[in-house]
Protein backbone atom coordinates (compact mmCIF):
# COMPACT_ATOMS: atom_id res chain seq x y z
CA UNK A 1 0.00 0.00 0.00
CA UNK A 2 2.53 2.32 0.86
CA UNK A 3 4.39 1.64 -2.52
CA UNK A 4 1.09 1.95 -4.13
CA UNK A 5 1.13 5.97 -2.63
CA UNK A 6 4.57 6.19 -3.06
CA UNK A 7 4.19 5.74 -6.98
CA UNK A 8 1.17 7.95 -6.79
CA UNK A 9 2.48 11.11 -5.55
CA UNK A 10 5.68 11.04 -7.28
CA UNK A 11 3.23 10.50 -10.51
CA UNK A 12 1.05 13.40 -9.43
CA UNK A 13 4.48 15.04 -8.62
CA UNK A 14 5.95 14.58 -12.49
CA UNK A 15 2.63 15.74 -13.66
CA UNK A 16 2.55 18.60 -11.56
CA UNK A 17 6.09 19.47 -12.78
CA UNK A 18 5.38 18.84 -16.33
CA UNK A 19 1.97 21.03 -16.15
CA UNK A 20 4.25 23.63 -14.57
CA UNK A 21 7.12 23.76 -17.18
CA UNK A 22 4.76 23.65 -20.12
CA UNK A 23 3.24 26.55 -18.83
CA UNK A 24 6.47 28.40 -18.16
CA UNK A 25 7.31 27.36 -21.59
CA UNK A 26 4.36 28.09 -22.71
CA UNK A 27 4.29 31.95 -21.04
CA UNK A 28 7.78 32.05 -22.57
CA UNK A 29 7.35 31.98 -25.91
CA UNK A 30 4.05 34.26 -25.75
CA UNK A 31 6.33 36.48 -24.19
CA UNK A 32 8.78 36.21 -27.04
CA UNK A 33 6.72 35.75 -29.98
CA UNK A 34 4.15 39.14 -28.71
CA UNK A 35 8.18 40.97 -28.29
CA UNK A 36 9.04 40.22 -31.85
CA UNK A 37 5.39 41.23 -33.07
CA UNK A 38 6.19 44.54 -31.32
CA UNK A 39 9.63 45.02 -32.69
CA UNK A 40 7.65 43.98 -36.36
CA UNK A 41 5.26 46.72 -35.52
CA UNK A 42 7.56 48.93 -34.66
CA UNK A 43 10.32 48.75 -37.29
CA UNK A 44 6.98 49.05 -39.49
CA UNK A 45 6.03 51.88 -38.19
CA UNK A 46 9.65 53.73 -38.21
CA UNK A 47 9.31 52.85 -41.87
CA UNK A 48 6.63 54.39 -42.67
CA UNK A 49 7.25 57.41 -40.86
CA UNK A 50 10.61 57.10 -42.55
CA UNK A 51 8.75 56.77 -46.06
CA UNK A 52 6.36 59.58 -45.25
CA UNK A 53 8.94 62.27 -44.37
CA UNK A 54 10.95 61.46 -47.02
CA UNK A 55 7.81 61.75 -49.59
CA UNK A 56 7.23 64.98 -48.12
CA UNK A 57 10.59 66.29 -48.30
CA UNK A 58 10.69 65.02 -52.02
CA UNK A 59 7.84 67.19 -52.50
CA UNK A 60 8.99 70.36 -51.15
CA UNK A 61 12.91 69.72 -53.08
CA UNK A 62 12.05 73.26 -55.52
CA UNK A 63 11.10 75.34 -52.30
CA UNK A 64 14.71 77.24 -50.93
CA UNK A 65 16.90 75.66 -48.76
CA UNK A 66 16.58 77.29 -45.46
CA UNK A 67 12.16 76.53 -46.31
CA UNK A 68 13.06 72.86 -47.03
CA UNK A 69 14.97 72.49 -43.26
CA UNK A 70 12.02 74.38 -41.92
CA UNK A 71 9.42 71.66 -42.71
CA UNK A 72 11.67 68.71 -42.43
CA UNK A 73 12.79 69.98 -38.08
CA UNK A 74 8.28 70.00 -38.58
CA UNK A 75 8.25 66.39 -39.89
CA UNK A 76 10.47 65.16 -37.61
CA UNK A 77 8.79 66.36 -34.55
CA UNK A 78 5.60 64.81 -35.72
CA UNK A 79 3.50 67.76 -35.97
CA UNK A 80 2.29 70.48 -38.77
CA UNK A 81 4.31 72.76 -40.42
CA UNK A 82 2.76 76.15 -39.64
CA UNK A 83 2.69 78.43 -42.43
CA UNK A 84 1.87 82.10 -42.33
CA UNK A 85 0.40 83.85 -45.27
CA UNK A 86 0.51 87.51 -44.65
CA UNK A 87 -0.48 90.67 -46.91
CA UNK A 88 -2.63 93.37 -47.99
CA UNK A 89 -5.80 93.28 -49.82
CA UNK A 90 -3.80 91.37 -52.84
CA UNK A 91 -3.71 87.97 -50.43
CA UNK A 92 -7.40 87.88 -49.40
CA UNK A 93 -7.92 85.82 -46.17
CA UNK A 94 -10.83 83.96 -47.93
CA UNK A 95 -11.57 83.61 -51.59
CA UNK A 96 -8.13 84.47 -53.04
CA UNK A 97 -4.97 82.78 -53.73
CA UNK A 98 -4.23 81.59 -50.23
CA UNK A 99 -7.53 79.41 -50.29
CA UNK A 100 -6.21 77.68 -53.58
CA UNK A 101 -2.99 77.57 -52.64
CA UNK A 102 -3.70 75.56 -49.34
CA UNK A 103 -5.55 73.01 -51.37
CA UNK A 104 -3.22 72.56 -53.83
CA UNK A 105 -0.84 71.59 -50.88
CA UNK A 106 -3.28 69.62 -49.17
CA UNK A 107 -4.11 67.63 -52.24
CA UNK A 108 -0.23 67.11 -52.89
CA UNK A 109 1.35 66.36 -49.13
CA UNK A 110 -1.91 65.07 -47.29
CA UNK A 111 -4.47 66.93 -45.16
CA UNK A 112 -3.10 68.48 -42.18
CA UNK A 113 0.81 68.17 -43.34
CA UNK A 114 0.17 72.20 -43.86
CA UNK A 115 -1.33 74.08 -41.00
CA UNK A 116 -2.10 77.21 -42.61
CA UNK A 117 -3.55 80.97 -41.04
CA UNK A 118 -3.35 84.12 -43.33
CA UNK A 119 -3.54 87.70 -41.91
CA UNK A 120 -4.66 90.47 -44.38
CA UNK A 121 -4.23 93.78 -44.06
CA UNK A 122 -6.44 95.98 -45.96
CA UNK A 123 -5.10 99.19 -47.01
CA UNK A 124 -1.85 99.23 -45.24
CA UNK A 125 1.09 100.84 -46.69
CA UNK A 126 4.47 99.07 -44.83
CA UNK A 127 5.38 102.29 -42.75
CA UNK A 128 1.96 101.26 -41.39
CA UNK A 129 2.42 97.62 -41.15
CA UNK A 130 5.90 98.16 -39.16
CA UNK A 131 4.13 100.78 -37.03
CA UNK A 132 1.52 98.58 -35.89
CA UNK A 133 3.88 95.80 -35.19
CA UNK A 134 1.92 93.77 -37.06
CA UNK A 135 4.77 90.86 -37.10
CA UNK A 136 3.91 90.26 -33.20
CA UNK A 137 0.15 88.41 -35.10
CA UNK A 138 2.19 86.04 -37.12
CA UNK A 139 4.68 85.29 -33.75
CA UNK A 140 1.50 84.05 -32.13
CA UNK A 141 0.88 81.56 -34.72
CA UNK A 142 4.38 79.83 -33.60
CA UNK A 143 5.23 79.39 -37.43
CA UNK A 144 8.20 77.80 -38.97
CA UNK A 145 7.27 79.73 -42.42
CA UNK A 146 5.96 83.19 -43.21
CA UNK A 147 4.98 83.82 -46.75
CA UNK A 148 4.57 87.59 -46.73
CA UNK A 149 3.58 89.74 -49.57
CA UNK A 150 4.91 93.51 -48.45
CA UNK A 151 2.50 95.93 -49.44
CA UNK A 152 5.16 97.14 -52.16
CA UNK A 153 1.55 97.91 -54.71
CA UNK A 154 0.20 100.04 -51.51
CA UNK A 155 3.44 102.11 -50.91
CA UNK A 156 3.47 102.50 -54.76
CA UNK A 157 4.08 106.55 -55.04
CA UNK A 158 3.17 106.68 -51.00
CA UNK A 159 6.42 105.35 -49.75
CA UNK A 160 9.70 105.48 -51.33
CA UNK A 161 11.18 102.36 -52.19
CA UNK A 162 14.34 102.70 -49.68
CA UNK A 163 11.74 103.63 -47.21
CA UNK A 164 9.78 100.10 -47.86
CA UNK A 165 12.57 97.92 -47.90
CA UNK A 166 13.85 99.68 -44.04
CA UNK A 167 10.86 99.01 -43.14
CA UNK A 168 10.15 95.30 -44.37
CA UNK A 169 13.08 94.85 -42.37
CA UNK A 170 12.18 96.11 -39.54
CA UNK A 171 9.14 93.97 -39.59
CA UNK A 172 11.16 90.51 -40.26
CA UNK A 173 13.46 91.78 -37.36
CA UNK A 174 10.44 92.06 -35.05
CA UNK A 175 8.96 88.57 -36.27
CA UNK A 176 12.63 86.89 -35.49
CA UNK A 177 12.88 88.07 -32.50
CA UNK A 178 10.09 86.64 -31.23
CA UNK A 179 10.19 83.35 -33.53
CA UNK A 180 13.74 83.07 -34.03
CA UNK A 181 13.81 79.75 -36.09
CA UNK A 182 10.26 81.06 -38.30
CA UNK A 183 11.60 81.37 -42.27
CA UNK A 184 10.21 84.10 -44.04
CA UNK A 185 9.68 84.14 -47.44
CA UNK A 186 9.52 87.08 -49.83
CA UNK A 187 7.43 87.42 -52.90
CA UNK A 188 6.28 90.76 -55.06
CA UNK A 189 2.29 91.93 -54.60
CA UNK A 190 0.43 90.77 -58.32
CA UNK A 191 1.38 93.31 -61.23
CA UNK A 192 -0.56 95.88 -63.00
CA UNK A 193 -0.80 96.99 -66.04
CA UNK A 194 1.45 99.85 -67.80
CA UNK A 195 2.94 100.80 -64.79
CA UNK A 196 6.00 102.96 -64.95
CA UNK A 197 7.84 102.79 -61.51
CA UNK A 198 6.28 99.98 -59.76
CA UNK A 199 8.07 96.92 -61.60
CA UNK A 200 11.52 98.87 -60.73
CA UNK A 201 10.28 98.62 -56.83
CA UNK A 202 9.45 95.29 -57.60
CA UNK A 203 13.21 94.62 -58.90
CA UNK A 204 14.89 96.37 -55.94
CA UNK A 205 12.85 94.53 -53.67
CA UNK A 206 14.00 91.06 -54.82
CA UNK A 207 17.69 92.43 -55.25
CA UNK A 208 17.38 93.46 -51.36
CA UNK A 209 15.74 89.67 -50.90
CA UNK A 210 19.36 88.49 -52.07
CA UNK A 211 21.44 90.87 -50.46
CA UNK A 212 20.14 89.96 -47.22
CA UNK A 213 19.51 85.95 -47.77
CA UNK A 214 15.77 86.55 -47.93
CA UNK A 215 14.48 83.31 -49.47
CA UNK A 216 12.46 85.11 -52.66
CA UNK A 217 9.32 83.42 -55.06
CA UNK A 218 9.06 85.56 -57.90
CA UNK A 219 5.66 84.65 -59.68
CA UNK A 220 6.06 87.66 -61.50
CA UNK A 221 7.34 85.27 -64.66
CA UNK A 222 3.31 83.45 -64.47
CA UNK A 223 1.42 86.40 -65.87
CA UNK A 224 1.32 88.11 -69.03
CA UNK A 225 3.40 91.01 -69.76
CA UNK A 226 2.38 94.06 -67.61
CA UNK A 227 2.78 95.61 -70.55
CA UNK A 228 0.11 93.82 -72.68
CA UNK A 229 -3.77 94.73 -72.05
CA UNK A 230 -4.29 90.69 -71.70
CA UNK A 231 -2.80 91.25 -68.22
CA UNK A 232 -6.68 92.90 -67.15
CA UNK A 233 -8.12 89.70 -67.65
CA UNK A 234 -5.88 88.66 -64.71
CA UNK A 235 -5.93 92.24 -62.34
CA UNK A 236 -8.97 94.25 -62.39
CA UNK A 237 -8.12 97.25 -63.84
CA UNK A 238 -10.55 99.51 -61.44
CA UNK A 239 -8.97 97.91 -57.76
CA UNK A 240 -5.50 97.01 -59.37
CA UNK A 241 -6.51 93.61 -57.53
CA UNK A 242 -6.52 90.08 -58.94
CA UNK A 243 -9.30 88.75 -60.83
CA UNK A 244 -10.30 85.01 -60.11
CA UNK A 245 -8.61 83.75 -62.96
CA UNK A 246 -5.53 85.70 -61.48
CA UNK A 247 -5.87 84.33 -58.24
CA UNK A 248 -5.30 81.15 -59.43
CA UNK A 249 -2.79 81.88 -61.73
CA UNK A 250 -0.86 83.09 -58.84
CA UNK A 251 -1.68 79.96 -56.67
CA UNK A 252 -0.56 77.29 -59.62
CA UNK A 253 2.58 79.39 -59.71
CA UNK A 254 3.18 79.36 -56.24
CA UNK A 255 1.96 75.73 -55.81
CA UNK A 256 4.81 75.12 -58.72
CA UNK A 257 7.38 76.11 -56.30
CA UNK A 258 5.76 74.48 -53.40
CA UNK A 259 5.13 71.08 -54.57
CA UNK A 260 8.02 69.46 -56.80
CA UNK A 261 6.32 66.61 -59.59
Amino acid sequence: MRNFVFILLLTAACLAFLITGHLYWERKIEATVQAARAKVETSAKQETETSQTEVILARAKQLPAAAQAAIKRAVEEHRPVHLVIAGSESTPENGGWPERLKQALDDAYGKGVFHITVHEYDGLTTADADRQRIAADWAKDKPDLVLLEPFLLNDNGVVTIDDTLAHIKSIIDELKSAAPNAVVILQPPNPIYNATYYPRQVEQLEAFAKENGYPYLNHWHAWPDDQSEELNRYVDPQTDLPTEEGAALWADALAKRFIAQ
